[in-house]
């Protein structure tokens, strides 16, 4: 042991290279950092402030770094409060990781604390297949540069100019300057520096979740599953659409997975079931049917890698046959949840998620019953029934007070026995099982009004039928564990979370409009193909980041909902705003927005100098808004003469709704927005705008700081922002070379996962299972689009490329 880690030792510890290379990316990133100070329009001291003391933590704990970065990840960008959509704060956190990182390599490299084998290894596939994705970035990179704008704020308003192709570029270019220290990381620490990204994806899983969350009890409540408000967390990307979401929750969840299963302490299980319990109510209310169709990938993929090990998966009477049928009987439980929801809502499936886990404690004591012991408990039962139909009909609340007695009952008894290695007689727990499920089936027909009583006793007779089912096999199909029951706990957590957003208005109609939104994408698909013309377009794409704009000029009669452009120079800056092209729908308009004191009251003053080519209308509206859906708007609106100069115009009226309500609880942020009704192009200046105490609530109303503070947003339509499919999207912006390496890439990996011993290793499912729900995502939209998200593709396919089995 000792002689190996000796090896290791000198055969990193002396070498150049890395001493080398950490001194250069420490040099180019104080250099990066320094360049983003100067154009940060926030808190610039508190900024500094936060990273250098980050940079310290990495340079004294290199290692932190595999914790902190992917849990910031999914919070750190304020581009709707700062404007900037170029330069973020997660580059200003990439670049302190890579100047701590590369500091405390270049003096003094971390010590090797492996001994045995790495489980990585810098291997010919990933060297080769991140080889042609560079040079890929580089040429498509090149030409989406072309030509160099002038390098002043006008170029950073929008997706149109041509420095796009650096803000799409940086994903794959600092994920490039991260991946060898996160190697190196997992050659000196071995399993440890995994568990560290596995334990830092899980908290990155949660606190997208927990932003999610906030959102939803801010905006349409956390049990309304009947608007159409769809969340975006705080991944600021999606203000002109796009899966951001979509992909870190499909990216990171199965980390979560492994991360409980690696959980050894009470305190870190119940953590871990915390997380997924949030994370899986975020991802089901993202009502993204492709998030379901991922996270069912995802699953299958983690199902599968499990037969693949020695043995299998076996269920508790060591049979895969056994399995199928269990698998079989927890389906059938989930569609008692699900009919008992539709007759008795969240109290009735409540009420039977609470009977299956009753049934799953009671499967020990009823295997090898006799038929005449079932018999005399299910007449018990239902002879319990008498007083239980007389509670629900004198006693108000009767229904739900009789089954929490019998619940509670049934759950001492089945817990105690449990305890004690005693379990009770079958004709008791089958009388007290048979009860419960006829109480449940009060509660749902209370809350029906008698309606759908048929469902609910189905659903009863579901349930009782697994254990009539678990009774009559020769061996048991399920032996109760206490320290297991958290499993069923979290399958009917994630299940009760599957039907209620499945069952609700909203995704019915979502579930109903798939044929026609399919056949728009595929519309959409053939824009984008269509804007791909010569041959070395074919071969190396248009460039990156250039689709927007070639597909707001390529793409005839588009749904183009505006453009900003800022015009003039010092001194004389002014904004332009473009009416829409051809709209698609109502309310599909391009917005400048910026965040307002959440405080702010009624009435609002307006001021502003504007001046139109044609005859439009120019609006003003504070709204309560997170990104895309506005609430308890006030609307200001003048009609602009064409081509008559400008006019200095204030406003001082209000309409909509009952006005622009108080923040509530959790706090609403709120926002501004100026847009154009029209096909015109209005041209603003001196935006100021008061609330009814008189303070002044925008900054920068004169453009002389450029884009600073303003946002923008397209709150319906996206596809002219996006190719909606991340294949697509490659060949369009990296041509058929770009297009085959990332096929090449994604191939590759599965075939190094799913290769023996290498699927053998822990990590291997969650990395399989990560890209496939990522590729699923990636089906109907860009992603490589999105900095922040690309970057993280990038870490996990490498990991995915260079994982081993290390030997035992």
């Amino acid at each position: 042991m000792a002689s190996a880690a000796h090896s290791n030792a000198g055969r990193l510890h002396p070498a150049i290279g890395p001493r080398l290379y950490g001194s250069l990316v420490a040099l180019l990133a104080i250099a990066g950092l320094v360049g983003w100070f100067l154009l940060y329009p926030l808190d610039r001291w508190l900024a500094a402030a936060l990273l250098a003391t980050y940079a310290a933590l990495v340079v004294f704990r290199p290692a932190s770094c595999l914790l902190i970065l992917p849990m910031l990840w999914p919070l750190v960008d304020l581009a709707p409060w700062s404007g900037h959509i170029y330069l973020n704060e997660s580059d200003a956190l990439v670049l302190a990781t890579l100047f701590g990182l590369g500091l405390r390599e270049g003096l003094a490299p971390p010590p090797v604390t492996l001994t045995g084998r790495a489980p990585a290894k810098l291997n010919l596939a990933a060297l080769g297949v991140f080889g042609l994705l560079a040079v890929s970035v580089a040429v498509s990179g090149a030409r989406g540069l072309s030509p160099l704008p002038a390098l002043d704020a006008a170029a950073l308003v929008g997706y149109g100019s041509t420095l796009n192709a650096l803000r799409v570029g940086k994903g794959f270019v600092l994920a490039f300057a991260l991946i060898p220290f996160i190697h190196l990381a997992i050659r000196r620490d071995g399993e440890i520096a995994l568990g560290r990204i596995v334990t830092g994806f899980t908290f990155g899983f949660a606190t997208c979740a927990v932003a999610a969350l906030w959102e939803r009890m801010s905006f349409p409540g956390l049990t309304n599953f009947a608007s159409d408000y769809r969340s975006t967390a705080l991944f600021w990307e999606m203000h002109v659409g796009g899966a951001a979401l979509d992909a870190w929750l499909c990216l990171s969840f199965p980390f979560c997975l492994l991360y409980l299963r690696m959980a050894r302490s009470t305190p870190a299980r119940v953590a871990a079931l915390v997380v997924i319990a949030l994370g899986s109510y975020a991802l089901f209310t993202t009502f993204s049917r492709i998030v379901y169709a991922a996270v069912f990938a995802s699953a299958a993929v983690m199902g599968l890698m499990a037969l693949l090990r020695p043995g299998g998966v076996r269920s508790a009477s060591g049979g895969r046959g056994s399995l199928v049928v269990l698998a079989l009987l927890a389906g059938g439980a989930l569609a008692a949840c699900l009919l008992s929801f539709q007759s008795g809502g969240y109290r009735g499936m409540g009420a039977f998620a609470g009977l299956v886990v009753l049934a799953y404690l009671g499967g020990g004591s009823l295997h090898g019953a006799r038929a005449g012991q079932l018999i005399i408990g299910g007449l018990a039962g239902l002879a319990l029934a008498g007083p239980s139909l007389l509670a629900a009909w004198w006693i108000p609340k009767g229904p739900y007070l009789i089954y929490g007695l019998s619940a509670g009952v049934a759950l001492w008894l089945l817990v105690n026995g449990l305890r004690r290695q005693t379990p009770p007689a079958p004709a008791l727990v089958t009388a007290l099982l048979v009860w419960t499920a006829l109480n449940a089936v009060l509660v749902c027909v209370h809350w029906g009004e008698g309606a759908r009583v048929p469902e609910a006793l189905l659903a009863a007779g579901m349930v009782l039928a697994v254990l009539v089912t678990q009774s009559a096999s020769p061996r048991p199909l399920w032996v109760p564990q206490l320290h297991r029951l958290h499993v069923v706990g979290g399958v009917l957590v994630v299940g009760g979370m599957v039907i209620s957003t499945l069952g609700s208005y909203y995704m019915g109609s979502r579930l109903a409009a798939t044929g026609d939104d399919l056949h728009s994408r595929t519309t959409h698909f053939a824009h984008g193909l269509g804007m791909v013309r010569g041959a070395d377009a074919v071969l190396f794409g248009l460039g990156l980041g250039r689709y927007p704009d070639s597909y707001f000029w390529k793409v005839p009669d588009p749904g183009v909902p505006g453009f900003l452009a800022l015009q003039g120079g010092a001194g004389e800056r002014y904004m332009r705003i473009g009416g829409e092209r051809h709209a698609t729908g109502s309310g599909e308009v391009l917005r400048l927005t910026q965040r307002i004191a959440s405080d702010a009251a009624m009435p609002f003053h307006f001021r502003v100098r504007a001046r139109a080519d044609k005859d439009v209308r120019l609006y003003l509206r504070p709204c309560r808004k997170h990104l895309l859906y506005a609430e308890d708007c006030v609307t200001a609106a003048v009609d602009l003469k064409g081509g008559s100069g400008w006019q200095d115009l204030e406003l001082k009226q209000w309409t909509g709704g009952e006005g622009f309500a108080r923040p509530g609880w959790p706090p609403r942020p709120a926002s501004l927005s100026i847009h154009v009704d029209g096909r015109g192009q209005v041209d603003v200046d001196d935006v100021q705008a008061f609330d009814g105490q008189l303070r002044p609530l925008l900054r920068n109303g004169d453009f002389e700081r450029g884009v600073d503070y303003w946002f923008f947003s397209s709150d319906r339509d996206h596809l002219p922002w996006h190719a909606k499919n991340i294949f697509v999207h490659s060949y369009v912006e990296q041509g058929l070379f770009g297009l085959a390496t990332l096929v090449l890439a994604l191939l590759a990996a599965a075939a190094h996962l799913l290769r023996a011993p290498t699927r053998l290793h822990p990590l291997a499912p969650v990395l399989l299972a990560s890209l496939a729900g990522i590729t699923t995502v990636g089906l109907v939209d860009s992603l490589l689009d999105m900095p922040r998200i690309t970057l993280m593709i990038m870490l996990v396919l490498w990991l995915s490329l260079s994982l081993r089995q290390p030997s035992q």
